[in-house]
This record gives C-alpha cells, sequence and structure tokens, in this order.
C-alpha cells in the first residue's frame, strides 16, 4: 500500500511541500555523513528557518521525534522518500539539445530520486542523430513512438520562449501528464496537465531581491551605531 493509499489524498501547503523537499536533501547528506539522529534546532539552524517551523512541517508526517534526541534520520528519509516516490523509476525526456538539455541528461543526480532520462529531442538537423552523453538526439516525430515504449509521464522543455507552447501543446497531444518547464513562457495546458516552471531569471530575481533588503537592513543597523 503506497504512503498516499495509506494516509488518504494528501494536500500539504505549498511553503511546506518545497521546505520538505529541502528537509530531504539535508537529510540525506546528514545520513550520508553518518549521522543516525537530528534535533528540529539543528535542522533548522543549517536552513535558516526556525525550530516551530521545522516542527510543523514535521507535524504532517508519521514520523515522531524524541525529546531531547530528536528525529531518527533514516526514519523521516524513508517516509519522504514514499512520499516523493524517489523508489518508484520514471522515465522522463527532454525536449531541447542545448546547453540546458545536455546538462539535464548528463546530471548524475537523477538515479538518487528514481528517475530516468529516456531521450532527447530537437527539432535542429545539425542536431540530430548526434550523442549527448549516452543518448541519440532524435527527432520530434519519434515522441509518440518514445513516449509509449517508455511509458513516459513526464517531460521537460529546454527550448525557447516563442518555441515553448508549440511544444508543449505537442507533448499533451501524446499524452505527456507534467512538464517540466525550464522556458520562461507561462504555459496555457490542460487542467489535469501538471507544470513545474523553472525559471532561472524570475529565480534570479529573488536571489537579487533578498539581497538588496539584506544589505539594506545592514546599512540601517551601520546607521543605528553610527547614530549613537
Amino acid at each position: 500500500m503506497s504512503y498516499q493509499e495509506r494516509k488518504g489524498i494528501l494536500r500539504f501547503p505549498k511553503a511546506t511541500f518545497e521546505r520538505l523537499k529541502l528537509y530531504h536533501a539535508l537529510l540525506s547528506q546528514l545520513h550520508a555523513e553518518g549521522k543516525v539522529y537530528v534535533l528540529s534546532e539543528d535542522i533548522a539552524e543549517m536552513l535558516r528557518i526556525t525550530p516551530e517551523q521545522v516542527r510543523k512541517d514535521f507535524s504532517f508526517l508519521e514520523t515522531k521525534g524524541k525529546p531531547k534526541v530528536g528525529y531518527v534520520i533514516k526514519e523521516l528519509l524513508d517516509e519522504l522518500d514514499e512520499l516523493f516516490g524517489t523508489g518508484v523509476d520514471e522515465n522522463i525526456i527532454i525536449i531541447g539539445a542545448g546547453h540546458l538539455g545536455s546538462a539535464l541528461v548528463n546530471y548524475k543526480g537523477f538515479k538518487n530520486i528514481g528517475v530516468r532520462v529516456a531521450a532527447i529531442f530537437d527539432n535542429d538537423p545539425r542536431k540530430i542523430g548526434t550523442m549527448v552523453g549516452d543518448l541519440m538526439v532524435l527527432p520530434l516525430k519519434d515522441l509518440s513512438r518514445v513516449i509509449r515504449r517508455f511509458k513516459v509521464k513526464i517531460a521537460a522543455i529546454c527550448v525557447p520562449e516563442n518555441a515553448a507552447q508549440q511544444v508543449a501543446d505537442l507533448l499533451v497531444g501524446h499524452g505527456i501528464k507534467a512538464l517540466w518547464n525550464f522556458s520562461t513562457r507561462i504555459l496555457d495546458v490542460p487542467p489535469n496537465v501538471i507544470v513545474q516552471n523553472e525559471d532561472i531569471t524570475r529565480g534570479l530575481l529573488g536571489v537579487k531581491h533578498m539581497l538588496a533588503e539584506s544589505e539594506k537592513s545592514s546599512n540601517a543597523d551601520v546607521l543605528k551605531v553610527n547614530e549613537r
């Protein structure tokens, strides 16, 4: 019985779900270092959040901590692995054999979360037939065959903005259920299709904003000291 079947239909708050992914990465690191237990205070310090927030997020999980001992890292990891389906192998395809698409093909971390890149596609005749890692770049006319053969549900879109919607329409038409969108285009897809946007520009804008706020705060502290 799956995690979702045991717990029913889970609906985590979006912010909590995003932090659970951060906890998974941190706990994986601690487990690899041989750590057995971890306190919510330690997690909070490493992720720069409050211990109360960590405990509130973990209250959505079945794994419980013990006073003064903390959480058993392996137990938390096992539950998060089940929640995120890291033990279930999933084939994905990549559209766009440019620098980003090629980097995704060669990313070694996918195997740790049960993901395998089954194929990479492009419509540029100069790229079709060339090798990216262990994969040959395929033409888009082979999409249907590959999706059926490897039972693909997820596709990464690594194409320019002006081509992204057309590619999304093509993928949805071939039965793709989830799009990992690396373009800057806001995609228009049916309600039953999942879209995860990974716009590097918007991410950098967020970093710039936080840096500016941090510098404002630092400058304000300096002014307070100088005014004394």
